[in-house]
């Protein structure tokens, strides 16, 4: 039996930044990982997609070249290299944090880790053997994976995120069934290409958690584009046709309709991959979504024992994730450390761009705030206008009596680098006239940000 101070389980984004934080805080650390070290996100998820989503940005931007007096000649899309370009950002990626571990001095062993008791873990390396690692903290950050989804046909092109990553060629047409933030970026992603795109959401709009106003740009956006949208809708089933293809049956707002496509991708069904762990032998509860239950300090109900990551099954962002961990690490090596969820960026590369921090106008007036709100049109902003990129708005929602920031929704060029600011003011308990009295680079597209900021 070998002595660890920390043993994390599963390398994913909250598993390496947990063992990293443990190391510098002294802690002799191990992750054990039965796959690539960076987990979902880097492997199979936010890295890749949105690598693809960079493909059809550039592919976009050669589109109107001409307007800016350059003119790109029989122009066209080589997938094969696209989807290898994708596979050497993974690869530069996972190689970055290989080192980074290794520079903390954090031991990788490769293999699937299972809970005895509280300190002692079983690992099953890859050749068949195993080895035992007494730990003084436990931390579990095994992620979640895509469940398959079940209808009475048609499985084998029913395909997840990560299969929709492995396509070895552009489909001519494919349904996307939810319209959160993965949705809508390979909603843009598939239809630039080409394909024929059709997207199924079951509210009454397209991502839910941002500001109705700004969503229904986006909306109009993807409708102009030839793109389907369904709302207040969901697949029934789906089934294989005689030719290349498929039958799909969708309830949309009560009314039942026949759509077809070379593929559905389902984009929202995941689950907590705890399968071996081990957990209920050891006592470890789960939560009302079948993720490890932890407090704000990312402990389980068993002492000594900690989670973070999508594993909980509640805030699933990998911006969340790196807290968590962090977080984990921290407690685990004797801190009082918390997360404090009240300012989540989030982001999709959509083109145009979504990104948003804190609540919706809507979510305002139903919880009895006063707000003032302002607006922003990225037509107005030089930079925007330099880009040739000027649809979309900024929106910033503050309480009237105390002027605090209670949300900011975005639509538009490169607003996943724009909200960080937004969620600092949010975290900070900042109010719009702070943002206004901040100088703000001439021209930038943050200047939206601080025109939306003043007209509050």
């Amino acid at each position: 039996m070998e002595d660890r101070d920390v043993v994390v389980i599963g390398g994913g984004p909250a598993g390496y930044t947990a063992a990293i934080r443990a190391a510098q805080l002294g802690a002799k650390a191990t992750i054990v990982e039965k796959d690539t070290i960076g987990g979902i996100c880097v492997n199979h998820g936010c890295i890749p997609t949105v690598a693809l989503a960079r493909t059809v940005e550039l592919l976009e931007m050669g589109k109107y070249a001409k307007d800016y007096g350059i003119t790109y000649e029989n122009m066209k899309v080589d997938f094969r290299r696209m989807m290898s370009k994708k596979e050497a950002v993974v690869k530069t990626l996972v190689s970055g944090v290989k080192q980074m571990l290794e520079a903390y001095g954090v031991e990788v062993i490769e293999g699937t880790g299972k809970l005895i008791s509280s300190s002692l873990i079983e690992v099953y390396l890859k050749d068949g053997t195993k080895k035992e690692l007494n730990a003084r903290k436990i931390i579990i950050s095994t992620g979640a994976r895509y469940p398959k989804a079940y209808f009475s046909g048609g499985v084998e092109k029913v395909i997840n995120p990560i299969e929709a990553l492995r396509l070895n060629e552009i489909p001519k047409s494919i349904l996307i069934v939810g319209g959160g933030f993965i949705g809508a970026v390979f909603v843009t992603i598939f239809s630039k290409l080409g394909a024929k795109v059709g997207i199924v959401e079951e509210s009454s709009r397209m991502l839910p958690q941002v500001d109705k106003e700004i969503v229904f740009i986006l909306e109009k956006e993807f409708k102009d584009n030839d793109i389907q949208v369904y709302l207040k809708a969901r697949v029934m089933n789906v089934e294989s046709k005689k030719e290349d293809g498929l039958n799909i049956l969708i309830n949309a707002k009560g009314e039942e309709i026949t759509a077809g496509a070379q593929y559905v991708l389902m984009t929202e069904l995941r689950e907590a991959n705890i399968d071996g762990l081990g957990l209920k032998e050891v006592g470890v509860e789960l939560n009302r979504k079948g993720g490890i239950l932890v407090n704000e300090r990312m402990e389980t109900s068993i002492p000594g024992i900690f989670a973070a990551g999508d594993v909980t099954m509640e805030h699933m962002w990998t911006t969340v994730a790196y807290f968590e961990g962090n977080t984990a690490a921290e407690n685990a090596m004797g801190q009082n450390s918390k997360v404090d969820y009240r300012a989540i960026p989030l982001w999709t590369h959509s083109i145009p761009e979504i990104s948003c921090v804190g609540m919706t106008e809507e979510e305002t007036s139903a919880k009895g705030y006063r707000v003032k709100v302002g607006r922003f049109p990225f037509a107005g902003n030089g930079m925007a206008a330099i880009l040739g990129q000027r649809r979309g708005m900024v929106k910033v929602i503050k309480e009237e009596r105390y002027g605090e920031v209670l949300g900011v929704h975005m639509i538009g060029p490169r607003t996943g680098d724009l909200i960080a600011e937004a969620a600092l003011a949010m975290r900070m308990e900042g109010t719009p006239g702070e943002i206004a009295k901040t100088f703000h680079v001439h021209p930038s597209l943050s200047e939206a940000l601080w025109e939306a900021a003043r007209g509050t």
